[in-house]
């Protein structure tokens, strides 16, 4: 159990996270192109401000880290459903729908890079989705309105989340991989793996390296007429905004388009965030957003 919990929490080594040290170091990287201060100094100074690192919003953050760590590992793992099992039932249902159906011959190339873009699509969209429902739906929302209330934005604002919400999270990445695993061998009748970097599937390998960190952020980047497509660190950041001219807006990962589609896309141009947080929802302790949404 140790070593689960060590694994956890130190996710510096560990490629599918955002954490993963190359992924940090890129944003360092592009967070000090974008700063353009006067000096390096002043550009490290800002981004590492003791006002936003060691603030009482950003304390809480870390403590939620440590705690769902130790939550997943002791009370998540052994009861989540596995992917595996999810792509057992999806296929049996398929071919019970469609039993005659017969699968096209592919090059195995073709098929990698099918399966790439399948997986990939399926993971943002349920990601984007559950997002939204967790706005839009009151009940859900008091278990979601604990990773709003945070005042500033940190890469570690990510991790805070309500324990039920780690719940849900945990169930919708199985259903994504089964759902993907089980569509991909039902379409085409073959098992393959996708396309990946250090075992990660290569379009969020590659999404993390290109700043992701920079969503929970004070380093505003916008991405122009890219985010038709893409959603940029800004339109994140504007997505926690304390202004009700932001609510529900922004709710995706990687791809703008569901937005578009759900018509809660709001481009960064023009926009300037002031706060981050809920309103009425201020100085929150670890215990307080752990109780808050049964009260």
């Amino acid at each position: 159990m140790f070593d689960k919990l060590l694994s956890s929490v130190w996710l510096f080594n560990q490629p599918h996270t955002r954490l993963y040290f190359l992924n940090i170091l890129s944003a360092l990287f592009i967070a000090l192109i974008f700063l353009k201060r006067s000096s390096l100094k002043e550009s490290m100074r800002t981004l590492f401000s003791k006002k936003i690192w060691f603030h009482p919003s950003a304390i809480v953050d870390y403590k939620f880290f440590f705690f769902n760590a130790l939550f997943k590992v002791i009370l998540i793992g052994p009861w989540v459903i596995s992917s595996f099992t999810i792509s057992v039932y999806v296929m049996k249902t398929l071919f019970w729908l469609f039993p005659n159906y017969s699968a096209p011959k592919l090059d195995l190339d073709y098929l990698l890079i099918i399966f790439t873009i399948l997986s990939f699509i399926i993971n943002d969209f349920l990601r984007f989705y559950m997002h939204y429902l967790m706005h839009m739906n009151s009940f859900l929302w008091r278990f979601h309105k604990t990773h709003h209330t945070a005042e500033v934005l940190t890469p570690i604002s990510l991790f805070r989340a309500h324990p039920v919400e780690v719940v849900l999270a945990q169930f919708r990445n199985a259903l994504a991989a089964g759902l993907s695993a089980g569509l991909f061998t039902f379409l085409f009748q073959k098992q393959v793996g996708g396309i990946d970097i250090l075992g990660v599937n290569i379009i969020g390998f590659l999404f993390n390296l290109c700043g992701s960190n920079l969503r929970h952020s004070h380093v505003w980047i916008g991405f122009g007429k890219l985010e038709y497509l893409f959603i940029s660190p800004a339109q994140h950041q504007i997505h926690h905004g304390k202004d009700k001219a932001f609510y529900d807006k922004n709710f995706g990962i990687v791809l703008s388009v569901w937005d578009w589609l759900f018509k809660t896309c709001l481009l960064s141009k023009d926009q300037e965030v002031k706060e981050f947080g809920v309103e009425g929802e201020s100085k929150q302790t670890l215990v307080a957003e752990l109780t808050n949404p049964f009260k």
